[in-house]
C-alpha cells in the first residue's frame, strides 16, 4: 500500500501522479491510499471520487493534519469512506516535526469515529506510536481496527514490548506488516520482525512464538481489508449518526 500526503498545517503534498506512476510500475501489486485533508472544501468529493481516480483507500492524520478526529469535517470524510467502502489508513511512520498537533495524534480519539462507523476499517499506522497502549485498547474493542508495524519494526525493544501486548490482549491476528518505507525498508522490517526474540533470549522473559510473527508478515492484508475487490453495495443503518451538518464539532448528533 502506498500511502499519499496531503497537509495545508505543514504545506506539504504528494503528486497523485507520481503516486499513479509508481503502481504502474508494478501494476495489481500496488494499491493507493488518497491522502484527504478534512480542512479542504472538496475533501469529500475526493473520498466519492476515490476509486473512479485509482485508489483503494483514504489517508488522513490527525497530527500531521491539525484536526480533531471528531470534528465535523472529518467526520464527513469518515463517513464518505464507510459508504465508499475505502478503508481509512491514520498516522505515519515517519518522525512527527514540530509544527504537528500531538494532541489530535492519540489513537483514544478515534473511539467515537469506530463507534459511528462500526462497518470502517481503520488502519492505524505504526500502532500510533508513542501510544501504542491506546491502540491495543481500540484493536480489542472494535471489530474494524487494526495497526500495521511500520515504523515500529525499526525499534527493536519498542516492537517487541507491544507484540506482547497484543498478544497479552489477544488482538496479535488484526496486526498488518508495513516496513514505513522511506524510513525504513521492507527486508530489513522482515527481518526485525523475525529476530525480535533474540532480544530476551537468554532471559525468563516471554517469546513471541514463530507463527505469530511469521502470520503477521504473511497475512493477507488485501482480503482482510478489501482491496482490489469491488465493493458489495449494502445499506446502512439510517439510524446511525452519519456526518452531516447536524454533528458537532466532537462528532456528536445535535
Amino acid at each position: 500500500m502506498l500511502l499519499g500526503t496531503e497537509s495545508a498545517l505543514l504545506r506539504a503534498s504528494a503528486s497523485e501522479k507520481a503516486m499513479h506512476a509508481a503502481a504502474a510500475r508494478d501494476p495489481g501489486r500496488v494499491f493507493l491510499a488518497r491522502a484527504v485533508d478534512p480542512a479542504a472544501a472538496n475533501s469529500a468529493a475526493l473520498v466519492d471520487s476515490a476509486r473512479k481516480d485509482g485508489f483503494a483507500a483514504i489517508w488522513m492524520d490527525p497530527g500531521l493534519q491539525g484536526f480533531h478526529p471528531t470534528d465535523t469535517r472529518a467526520m464527513r470524510v469518515f463517513d464518505r469512506a464507510e459508504g465508499n467502502q475505502l478503508p481509512v489508513f491514520v498516522g505515519w511512520s515517519g518522525p512527527m516535526p514540530p509544527s504537528a498537533r500531538m494532541e489530535f495524534a492519540r489513537p483514544y480519539l478515534l473511539d467515537e469515529v469506530a463507534r459511528a462507523f462500526p462497518r470502517l476499517s481503520i488502519v492505524i499506522s505504526g500502532f500510533g506510536a508513542p501510544f501504542q497502549q491506546e491502540t491495543i485498547a481500540l484493536m480489542a474493542k472494535h471489530d474494524r481496527v487494526f495497526a500495521t508495524t511500520a515504523g515500529v519494526a525499526a525499534r527493536p525493544w519498542e516492537l517487541l514490548h507491544t507484540l506482547q501486548l497484543s498478544r497479552d490482549y489477544g488482538v496479535d491476528q488484526k496486526i498488518l506488516f508495513g516496513s514505513g518505507f522511506p524510513f525504513d525498508a521492507p527486508n530489513r522490517a522482515i527481518e526485525a520482525i523475525y529476530s525480535v526474540n533474540g532480544l530476551v533470549s537468554t532471559t525468563p522473559l516471554p517469546n513471541i512464538s514463530r507463527s505469530i510473527l511469521r502470520e503477521i508478515v504473511e497475512r493477507d492484508s488485501l482480503s482482510l481489508l478489501g482491496l482490489g475487490v469491488p465493493p458489495v453495495r449494502t445499506e446502512r443503518e439510517s439510524t446511525r449518526a452519519l456526518a452531516t451538518e447536524t454533528l458537532r464539532l466532537t462528532g456528536e448528533t445535535g
